[in-house]
């Protein structure tokens, strides 16, 4: 601490203990602060001799000029007043109180940082130093504290190197994004971050997502910085763990929790028709290209739980706008995909595009998602089960311009091994994960309230009797939320929607949302599924069909050789029996009833061999049938009838000929009817050999 009636300036030492005295240049370099001034706060306020501080005015200000003080400072940077939580979390900064703060997605927490650092003098250099949880999440974060007038940088293990790190050192960044590979892994990194030089200049530590630490079970290292936490979905036990990982305790850190419900949002859940693998029920939510032109479709996220799924929503995207072949366009003005695997300059194009407003739709993974702020987002749809924390976050993408949003969760009928029906839960037992999973697919309560229950006491409601539910309700109700209108709470509006969503753009999606869109026409969708083809039902062959399969090859290959030594290829090497043999014939004669076209013949022979080969083909079996119709055989050929199944009755005397059958020949038994003989037999023998026992 410096003493007030000392006009020298103080020393500038070294963290590290026997570290070497610093050069006048050096000394020069790091920063520098003034005096402690005097302040009439409630509570004392951090001030330090080296390091990063709060401008002496504002270290003077009362608690509740700071404040307003805060306030005015979001005003005039951001033409708005800062909401009360995020004047509380400054607050609690500027006073070098962790804080933990609990908002819904949209609430503005990536914005605390930034007033905080109003409130530092530039010409310090102070660094805030975020942890964030993905690359992608770094860039959209730094692109946006560029457009606030902000220096940032977002580290990956391509853009860090040791010219970036003398930047960080200087100051060059004001907000640094960083994962956690690169905090916990990187060398070059922890040389900079534990060097005194860069602990003088850091100013906060913030982690975005921190309930992604409850994953990671990360450990962070920190030098009496201040630590902001910011989360949108935090169960208890995720706190409680964030809190035992970073060594905070309830005297350390202050919780401020703010509203996590998003009424703005509607939510829908729908069952799937089709199976998970095809994601074909997304078709319901797209229009044809016929009604709605690509750059007019609702700005949306398409959500999957794996990456070859992605893909597979681009086909399906490709089916409900009718357009075959776009899904294989890399750069498409109607939907691209971004997953973990994404090469680097691609996502970056991919965002930059979304964001500018090229392209409509994103089919994605949790890759995309965690932080994004898009104000252009109106529709976000998941596909399949899943954690009801992380849809808490995809959906939360949604509703950021100030208009309602809309929110479409498939989730499968029935999952293996999982609670397929509520009989299947304990009341009152805790819920694992997959117990949620579940729990979010079929609970026939209001879904707006699950998802914030979930957030609150960690489970998903079940039982509308249950307290907990029943207290969120009624706060609902005081605080004066609109009247849920999810699936659950309004299930025949919310049919209304989906069918209306055939033909939503950007014109008519908010009267589609408000219950105010009536559909002109009924529109039929089916035709966008895949068609169903029949099944065929191929002839199976026993022993005795082969004379029968002899002839027909022997005819069929006779003339097939005839054609192709003289009208394809007279005099060449290549034989009609080196491209079709007996195989060929007897595949199309399992399906000789069955044969419509030369298209189907030519998938049953596996592709032609030259042209015209199918349609000769197809001529000829024409022609042999027509034969077969006016009982014509085809030279010396005589179709042998198919025999009748023995039947059912006369398995006892399968050897023996039956009464139906006293005047034919009697037919040589199969091998399924010896092996029944044989067990009959054998069982005969072990029963007589219990009698004699007896």
């Amino acid at each position: 601490m410096i003493k007030p009636h000392s006009s020298r300036r103080p020393k500038l030492t070294s963290i590290t203990r026997k570290a070497k005295r610093p050069t006048f240049t050096e000394r020069l370099k790091q920063p520098t602060t003034p005096r402690r001034p005097k302040t009439n706060s409630t509570r004392q306020r951090i001030w330090t001799p080296t390091g990063i501080n709060i401008y002496q005015e504002v270290y003077k200000m009362t608690d509740k000029k700071l404040k307003d003080h805060i306030s005015q400072a979001s005003l005039k940077s951001y033409g708005q007043h800062a909401k009360d939580l995020q004047v509380d979390a400054v607050f609690n900064l500027v006073q070098g109180r962790n804080t933990f703060l609990l908002a819904g997605t949209g609430f503005g927490k990536s914005r605390i940082a930034e007033l905080y650092m109003k409130m530092i003098p530039q010409k310090s250099k102070g660094v805030v130093l975020v942890l964030n949880p993905l690359d992608s999440l770094g860039e959209n974060q730094v692109l946006e504290k560029q457009q606030a007038g902000f220096s940032a940088i977002n580290l990956t293990k391509l853009s860090f190197n040791r010219k970036t790190a003398e930047e960080i050192s200087d100051g060059v960044y004001q907000f640094v994004y960083l994962s956690p590979e690169i905090f916990l892994n990187s060398k070059l990194f922890r040389k900079v971050y534990y060097s005194s030089v860069f602990q003088n200049r850091l100013a906060l530590i913030v982690v975005d997502e921190a309930h992604m630490i409850y994953i990671w079970g990360l450990l962070l290292f920190r030098n009496d910085k201040p630590l902001l936490l910011l989360s949108a979905t935090c169960r208890p036990v995720a706190v409680e763990a964030i809190k035992k990982s970073l060594k905070l305790t309830d005297a350390t850190v202050d919780i401020l929790r703010g509203e996590l419900t998003r009424p703005e949002i509607r939510i829908l859940r729908l069952p799937m028709a089709n199976s998970l693998a095809s994601s074909l029920d997304a078709i319901k939510v797209f229009p044809s290209f016929k009604d709605v032109a690509d750059h007019d479709m609702v700005p949306s996220l398409v959500y999957s739980g794996s990456r070859n799924r992605t893909s597979t929503v681009l086909e399906v995207i490709e089916r409900a706008r009718e357009t075959p072949g776009s899904a294989s366009i890399p750069d498409s003005n109607c939907a691209r995909r971004f997953h973990s695997c994404t090469g680097d300059e691609d996502k970056v194009t991919c965002v930059e595009d979304f964001a500018t407003g090229r392209f409509p739709v994103i089919s994605c993974t949790m890759a995309l998602g965690l932080g994004q702020n898009w104000k252009r987002v109106r529709m976000v749809t998941h596909i399949g089960r899943g954690d009801p924390a992380s849809i808490c976050q995809m959906i939360g993408r949604c509703g950021r311009d100030g208009k309602n949003g809309l929110a479409v969760l498939f989730v499968e009928k029935t999952c293996r091994n999982g609670k397929n029906t509520i009989d299947r839960f304990t009341r009152g037992a805790p819920q694992t994960d997959l117990d949620r999973m579940d729990a979010l697919a079929i609970t026939t309560l209001c879904l707006r309230v699950a998802f914030s229950l979930d957030n609150l006491v960690g489970y998903i409601p079940l039982w509308e009797d249950d307290p907990a539910y029943v207290a969120e309700v009624a706060r609902e109700k005081k605080v004066g939320m609109p009247t849920c209108r999810c699936s659950n709470c309004s299930p025949t509006k919310s049919a209304s929607v989906i069918e209306a969503l055939s033909v939503a753009n950007n014109e008519n999606f908010d009267e589609i949302l408000n219950d105010n869109f009536l559909l002109s026409n009924i529109y039929n969708i089916k035709h966008k599924y895949p068609q169903r083809t029949a099944t065929i039902k191929k002839r199976k062959f026993t022993e005795d069909d082969a004379p029968e399969i002899d002839q027909f090859a022997t005819e069929l290959m006779t003339d097939f050789n005839n054609h192709y030594n003289t009208n394809v290829r007279p005099g060449g090497s290549t034989q009609g029996s080196d491209i079709f043999d007996k195989d060929d014939c007897q595949a199309i004669l399992a399906q000789l009833d069955t044969l419509t076209d030369s298209v189907q013949l030519k998938q049953i022979i596996g592709g032609d061999c030259f042209v015209g080969q199918s349609s000769w083909l197809f001529d000829w079996v024409t022609n042999y049938k027509s034969k077969q119709l006016r009982n014509q055989p085809t030279k010396d050929v005589v179709r042998i009838a198919k025999k009748p199944k023995a039947p059912l009755a006369a398995v006892p005397s399968l050897i023996g000929p039956t009464s139906a059958a006293a005047n034919q020949v009697p037919r040589k038994p199969t091998k399924k009817a010896l092996a029944a003989q044989e067990a009959q037999r054998k069982a005969l023998e072990r029963q007589e050999a219990k009698k004699r026992k007896i």
